[in-house]
């Protein structure tokens, strides 16, 4: 019988282009799709702008932090392409695309681990200590929100009362960083799956956090 880990794939070091793409494709649907709901009724270069943010906004984050220039989205063409695809499908199919609401979360949920994995192990190639990797993996996943939030002018929705988006993803990335001297295959399919079970179980029981009691 095979050694189970031997046959699980190291997703966050040997990550296949096709399955980087398609999180970036999920990102920049995500933001293109939240421009064009937006209230403040954005343009072209809204849809596009937040679709680039959505779609590397965190692989972009997580190279500058670490040192790793240019940043990997900007080596590839495809990267830029695949969000142009993104917006090109929105701006046609955007109403369509938006019945399927919860399949697209499911996606985040899964991309958003993915991206955990990913930046903390580029940050225990670069021999940083253990908690920096677990701060860059974080970032790395919530970093597109964190740019597009800024873009428009409001409140990161990590940094609000809601769904532990934050949680989800420092929870995923000290998953990997306790696990990866273990086996780099076991690290990083733990860690999507446990940013994926905290998300997906957090929205089925509707947990929120809570917004601290400010000081008069």
């Amino acid at each position: 019988m095979a050694d189970v880990t031997s046959i699980l794939p190291d997703f966050a070091k040997d990550t296949p282009v096709w399955l980087s793409l398609v999180a970036t494709a999920v990102g920049g649907l995500e933001g293109a799709l939240l421009a064009r709901q937006h209230e403040k009724k954005l343009d072209i270069a809204g849809v596009v702008i937040l679709a680039i943010s959505l779609g590397f906004g965190g692989g972009l984050i997580r190279d500058v932090l670490i040192g790793n220039t240019p940043p990997e989205v900007l080596r590839h063409w495809e990267y830029i392409a695949v969000v142009g695809v993104a917006v090109v499908v929105i701006l046609l199919l955007g109403r369509q695309i938006a019945r399927f609401g919860y399949a697209l979360f499911m996606l985040d949920a899964l991309t958003m681990g993915l991206f955990a994995a990913v930046g903390a192990q580029y940050a225990v190639t670069f021999h940083l200590p253990a908690i920096t990797a677990v701060f860059v993996g974080s970032f790395a996943a919530v970093g597109g929100g964190l740019a597009a939030a800024l873009l428009l002018g409001e409140v990161p929705r990590i940094m609000r009362p809601g769904p532990p988006y934050a949680i989800a993803a420092v929870a995923g990335a000290i998953t990997y960083v306790l696990l990866d001297g273990v086996n780099g295959g076991i690290a990083s399919t733990a860690c999507i799956a446990v940013v994926f079970i905290v998300r997906i179980a957090a929205e089925r029981a509707g947990l929120r956090t809570t917004a601290i009691k400010p000081l008069d």
